[in-house]
C-alpha cells in the first residue's frame, strides 16, 4: 500500500532532479552504486537463498546499475551477467570493469535462471525501439523465470505507460529515486507488476510532482454521531435523471448505489415504462416522469447523477438539453456520466461550473476532445487536463488506475481495483456513489470516493472465491448486493 499522499514524478523532473544533485558536487557513480545497494538489500528480502539469477544489461546507465547490482547479489546468490549489447556509458563502463573484477560469469546468450534482471532500458527511453532491442525484449518475455525490472520495465514510455513498441513484462519493478507517472498509466498495469520505489536522494532536492497516488478512502458519514433526531431529509438527497424507453437499468444502479452508501432519499426521474420494475426492486426510491422539471423538487437535491441510460436519439438529446440548462443554475455537485456526456460532446462547448463531476472512460473521453480512444490511453495524464482545459469542472478519467483532477487542477491516481470490474454497470455504481456520499458532505474529496469504489470491487475479487477476475467480471449488481460497498447502516 502506497503512503498518502504518494507524489509521482515525470521522466524529466527525475533527470533534473539527479542532474541538481550532481550539480552540488557529488558523483553519478555514487548515486548508481546506492542504488545497487538499496535494490540488493530488497531483494534479500524476497528471494529464496541459492537462487539462480540472470542480469540482462544494456548499453547505458540501467545497464551500469545491473552490473553493479549483480556484483552486490554475487555475495549470496548464484549470479550471471547477460550484456545485451556492450556499455557504452561512462558509468556503465565502470561498472562492468567491477563485474570483472568481482570475477562474475558473462554470458554471450541469455540461460536458465530462478530470476531474471531487466536492466536494459531506464526512464531515459522515449522514442520507440528498434527490431534488434525488441528481439532481445520479446526473447526475455518468452525465457521462464520470476521477472524483475530495474527502475521501469524496459521499452515502456516512463510519462506515459506505452510499450515502444514492445517492453517487458515482469513480476517486480524497483523503481529508483521516484515514482514514474508511466508506472502508473493504463497500459503499464500489464508490465510492471509490483511497485518498491528506492528514494536514493535527500528529500531536501525538491521538485513538483505531475500527480500523487491517493488510494485513501473517505471518512462516511457516521449516524451515531448525528443527533437522534436526524431525519432521512437530513442524510442527503439525490435525484438519478436517467433511463430511456429501453433503458432503464443504468440508472436503477446509480440509485441504488446512492442508498448503499447512506444517502437519506434517492428520486429517480426515468421513463415511465420502468416506474413499475424500480418499485418492484426496490420500494425505497421515489420516482419522477424525466420529462417533468420540478423546481421546487430540484431545490430539495443535494446532489445530481444524470445521463445513465438516457440514450442518443432526439428525444434524449431534448431531455439533455432541457435537464442541463436547468441544472446549470444549481449548487449542488452534479455527476455527469454516460449518454449525458455523449450529448455533451454533440453540442457547441459548455464551460461547466465547478461542481460538475464528468466520469468518463477513455472513448467517452476521446469523443468529448475529438480524438480516438487509443489517443486518449496514449497519454492518459494529458487528456484528463485537457478535457478540464477545455470544459471546466472536474473530471474522472475511469479505466485501470483512474485519474481525477479536481478544481485546483491537481490530479490524482486511484491504484486499486482489478480486472474483473471491467463490466457493464460498474461505471453506473461510481457515479452513484459520487452522488450518494457528496449528497451527504460536499467537501469530501472525490478522489477517495473513487478509491471506495475500486476497493469494494477488490472486496468483492477476494469474496468470490470460485471466480477468477482476470476472465470474469464481477457484475455491478453483484458489487451491490455483497457487503463490498461500505455503509453506515
Amino acid at each position: 500500500m502506497y503512503h498518502f499522499p504518494t507524489p509521482i514524478y515525470t521522466a524529466n523532473a527525475v533527470k533534473d532532479w539527479q542532474n541538481r544533485w550532481v550539480g552540488l558536487g557529488n558523483r553519478s557513480f555514487g548515486l548508481m552504486q546506492q542504488a545497487a545497494l538499496m535494490m540488493s538489500n530488497t531483494l534479500k528480502a524476497h528471494l529464496k537463498p541459492d537462487s539462480s539469477i540472470c542480469i540482462w544489461c544494456g548499453v547505458g546507465n540501467n545497464g551500469g546499475d545491473g552490473y553493479l547490482l549483480g556484483v552486490y547479489l554475487s555475495e549470496y546468490y548464484h549470479v550471471s551477467i547477460y550484456p545485451a549489447l556492450p556499455a557504452k556509458s561512462d558509468d556503465a563502463v565502470w561498472a562492468y570493469q567491477d563485474v570483472i573484477a568481482a570475477d562474475l560469469p558473462i554470458l554471450q546468450s541469455p540461460i536458465e535462471a530462478d530470476i531474471h534482471i531487466d536492466a536494459l532500458f531506464g526512464d531515459g527511453l522515449t522514442h520507440p525501439l528498434d527490431d534488434i532491442w525488441c528481439t532481445i525484449i520479446e526473447q526475455y518475455n518468452a525465457i521462464k523465470g520470476t521477472k524483475i525490472a530495474i527502475d521501469i520495465p524496459s521499452g515502456l514510455h516512463p510519462d506515459t505507460g506505452i510499450p515502444l513498441p514492445c517492453a517487458t513484462q515482469v513480476d517486480m519493478t524497483l523503481c529508483l529515486m521516484a515514482y514514474k507517472a508511466g508506472l502508473f498509466m493504463g497500459y503499464a498495469k500489464n508490465y510492471v507488476g509490483c511497485i518498491i520505489n528506492h528514494p536514493l536522494i535527500p528529500t531536501d532536492v525538491l521538485l513538483e510532482p505531475i500527480a500523487i497516488i491517493n488510494n485513501r478512502l473517505p471518512s462516511l458519514p457516521n449516524r451515531t454521531r448525528h443527533s437522534n433526531h436526524l431525519h432521512k431529509g437530513g442524510a442527503g438527497s439525490v435525484m438519478v435523471i436517467g433511463g430511456s424507453a429501453l433503458m432503464g437499468g443504468a440508472a436503477l444502479m446509480s440509485a441504488e448505489a446512492a442508498i448503499q452508501v447512506g444517502a437519506g432519499r434517492v428520486t429517480v426521474m426515468t421513463h415511465p415504462n420502468h416506474h413499475t420494475a424500480i418499485i418492484s426492486k426496490s420500494p425505497n426510491l421515489m420516482l419522477g416522469h424525466i420529462d417533468k422539471i420540478d423546481q421546487t423538487q430540484l431545490t430539495e437535491m443535494t446532489a445530481i447523477c444524470f445521463g445513465m441510460g438516457l440514450g442518443r436519439d432526439d428525444w434524449a438529446k431534448s431531455i439533455f438539453k432541457k435537464w442541463l440548462a436547468i441544472l446549470m443554475t444549481h449548487h449542488m455537485p452534479i455527476v455527469l456520466d454516460a449518454d449525458a456526456l455523449w450529448h455533451l460532446a454533440n453540442q457547441p462547448p459548455s464551460r461547466l461550473p465547478d461542481h460538475c463531476i464528468g466520469t468518463p472512460h477513455h472513448a467517452e473521453a476521446g469523443r468529448l476532445l475529438g480524438i480516438s480512444a487509443t489517443q486518449v490511453e496514449a497519454d492518459r495524464m494529458a487528456a484528463i487536463i485537457q478535457l478540464q482545459n477545455h470544459y471546466g469542472g472536474q473530471w474522472i478519467l475511469k479505466g485501470a488506475n483512474s485519474l481525477s483532477i479536481d478544481t485546483l487542477g491537481n490530479i490524482s491516481i486511484c491504484t486499486l481495483g482489478n480486472a474483473g470490474m471491467a463490466t457493464a454497470g460498474m461505471g453506473d455504481v461510481l457515479s452513484g456513489m459520487l452522488a450518494g456520499l457528496l449528497a451527504q458532505d460536499a467537501t469530501l474529496p472525490f478522489a477517495q470516493i473513487i478509491a471506495l469504489h475500486a476497493r469494494s470491487g477488490d472486496i468483492l475479487s477476494q469474496e468470490s472465491i470460485s471466480v477468477d477476475v482476470n476472465k470474469m467480471g464481477n457484475t455491478a449488481a453483484k458489487l451491490l448486493k455483497t457487503n463490498a460497498i461500505p455503509s453506515d447502516n
